[in-house]
């Protein structure tokens, strides 16, 4: 079944016209009925930005157009298993997504691999598959040199690399000589042997930049290497800078210490560095959420290179998303999302959209609520500002006297609160630490129960 469906793709799809930016087509062996493809923007984060939802015929075969204009990373995903290709303006690919053997299969390991049919040979994937290839079967022909003869092993590594440099150098497509590049950094420069190259030949050959290329997989991957645990690199005085600038949330004196060391040079990669401190200082809780988000939030403002500043944003969103028992940044409420809030009161966050005919039918209960708890509870909605308010919303809101908030669809407010459906609450106590973060409503749930239920405990001490 799986040779007459493959001979199917290789005659029915090849023969299309060229006459979209990149035309996608395809057979997939898994399970989903529909792929999802997205495009990586950002090689520090790897934020997906959703591009297609594409359905499967009967047969599994699907096809897409996609407007890049430019060589881009693309993800196609099934569920969870994603595969990876790159992707050139006025291209064509045909493409399988192959069954996977669960016997085999590690559930934690979501990348599965893309096979390839009718790939041009001037095509961005088939050279970088090539030179791949190429250099994994060098490495394997010269590694047991390493520590037997590794002055032989030194010459056959440099012999490699100056044929690199003659098939490569003049090459007109600077994303492959990035990517080139990078992969020799990652992998044969990489080896620790006696008269390799040390790491001030590694970074005034890989790093020696006035700018930081976020959309280069390799580049980043290899600055990512070279500068991880960056704070142990460094002389005492300088990690005290770095400590005390991370704890006490000094963005500026952060970026000044880092552009004084010798393999740092530019504020773009101190800047670059400072983003892959700060969150490795907040996984592993050296610094508390408050001057993560802080730290990230100036980042993001005033971040030199566009790339930079998305990333910073990135982790600020994913950072500042609201979870049981973690706290709502009261600087970031008051001043930027404009919620007064009233001393001492917990806050009923309510999600509303207008023109919702269950959200119409809790604001008679949410009303009582309101009035019942009054000097202890502050109710305060939040709604798309693009939606209508009609003559039912309007007199649902008669006599309500909290705080109504819109804000735009694309507002990072909704990704922070994680509403997917109205109506929805959140219960935070007067720190604004989550008490529930799916609270209950006032209207009883399926099991007889009202937020009342919370709140009386609550109250109650």
């Amino acid at each position: 079944m799986h040779v007459n469906l493959k001979f199917l793709v290789g005659c029915f799809l090849f023969c299309t016209p060229l006459w979209s930016q990149v035309q996608i087509r395809g057979l997939s062996f898994l399970n989903e009925q529909e792929l999802q493809i997205y495009e990586l923007t950002n090689q520090f984060t790897k934020e997906k930005k959703w591009l297609q939802t594409v359905t499967l015929d009967t047969m599994g075969i699907f096809n897409t157009e996609l407007a890049l204009p430019k060589i881009s990373t693309i993800q196609i995903c099934s569920g969870s298993k994603c595969g990876l290709l790159y992707t050139q303006p006025r291209s064509r690919y045909i493409l399988e997504l192959p069954e996977i053997d669960q016997r085999f299969y590690n559930e934690a390991e979501q990348d599965i691999e893309l096979l390839f049919y009718n790939l041009d040979s001037n095509d961005i994937n088939y050279r970088i598959l090539g030179f791949e290839a190429w250099m994994d079967n060098y490495i394997a022909d010269i590694y047991q040199l390493k520590d037997l003869r590794s002055e032989e092993f030194i010459l056959r590594i440099l012999a490699f690399k100056a044929e690199a440099a003659a098939v490569y150098g003049n090459d007109t497509n600077t994303f492959l000589q990035e990517y080139i590049k990078y992969s020799i950094g990652l992998t044969i420069d990489n080896f620790s042997v006696v008269g390799g190259p040390t790491k001030g030949d590694k970074y005034n050959f890989y790093l020696q930049t006035d700018t930081v290329d976020f959309s280069q997989p390799k580049l980043i991957e290899y600055a990512l290497t070279f500068y991880q645990k960056f704070e142990t690199q460094v002389d005492q005085n300088t990690y005290a800078a770095i400590e005390s600038a991370l704890l006490y949330t000094n963005l500026e004196l952060l970026l000044a210490t880092l552009v004084k060391e010798p393999y740092i040079y530019s504020p773009e990669w101190a800047e670059f560095v400072a983003l892959d401190l700060i969150i490795a200082y907040h996984q592993n809780k050296r610094i508390d959420q408050a001057a993560t988000l802080q730290l990230l939030k100036a980042l993001a403002r005033t971040g030199r290179q566009s790339g930079l500043r998305n990333a910073a944003n990135f982790y600020w969103l994913e950072y500042s998303k609201l979870s049981n028992g973690n706290y709502w940044d009261k600087n970031y409420v008051v001043n930027e999302l404009n919620i007064s809030l009233k001393p001492g009161r917990y806050i009923y966050l309510h999600h509303y959209i207008p023109a919702n005919q269950k959200c119409i039918a809790e604001m008679a209960a949410l009303q009582r609520l309101a009035k019942r708890y009054e000097d202890k509870l502050q109710v305060v909605t939040l709604y798309p500002s693009e939606q209508t308010w009609t003559k039912a919303d309007q007199k649902a809101f008669e006599g309500s006297n909290w705080q109504r908030v819109p804000f735009s669809k694309s507002h990072p407010i909704w990704q922070q609160l994680s509403w997917t459906s109205a109506p929805a609450y959140i219960l935070l106590d007067p720190q604004l630490s989550v008490l529930s973060l799916d609270a209950l409503g006032p209207l009883p749930n399926a099991r007889a129960q009202t937020i009342d239920l919370i709140l009386n405990q609550l109250f109650s001490n």
